[in-house]
């Protein structure tokens, strides 16, 4: 009886590590998401179908094979062939330019359109509350303004 529970405790124990380890394997489609295909079609190693990106994932799969983590082989992959292999540049020294550059160029053009916006409209008055006074100044406006009342007595309203 002792010897069943043995049996069935250390059974147990080897199905658990071997489930556990099942879950915990590292793929070649985790690693191959952080690199772009080398040949020039610049495309996602997961989704290269040409021939270098079998190579390169058939590298990564032999570096998980012998035991490197995904950090291990993302070192590997940048000294042997080279950094421009990263899906997205890491973000240190004159990388950051890379990841900032976007956002700064979008907040850059949104000031240079607003700025464009308020000449091309002309700013109204300092105060910002319109006044109805263009660049022209009052005199231009009540000519103008005396005009649109004289048109529309014209027409009896």
């Amino acid at each position: 009886m002792k010897r069943k529970i043995v049996v069935i405790i250390i059974g147990t124990l080897l199905l658990m590590q071997a489930l556990t380890t099942a879950a915990f394997a590292l793929e070649v489609n985790d690693v191959a998401g952080e690199f772009i295909c080398n040949c020039g079609c610049n495309e996602i190693l997961t989704s290269c179908e040409m021939e270098c990106g079998k190579r390169l994932r058939a590298t990564i799969k032999d570096k998980i094979r012998i035991g490197m983590g995904k950090d291990q082989i993302i070192q590997y992959m940048k000294v042997n062939f080279s950094e421009a292999l990263l899906a997205a540049p890491e973000k240190t020294g004159f990388n950051w330019v890379a990841w900032i550059t976007p956002f700064a160029v979008v907040i850059l053009g949104g000031v240079a359109i607003e700025q464009a916006i308020r000449r091309w409209t002309g700013r109204r008055d300092e105060d910002g509350d319109g006044g109805g006074e263009g660049k022209a100044g009052p005199a231009v406006d009540k000519k103008y303004s005396d005009r649109v009342e004289a048109e529309l007595k014209d027409f009896g309203w």
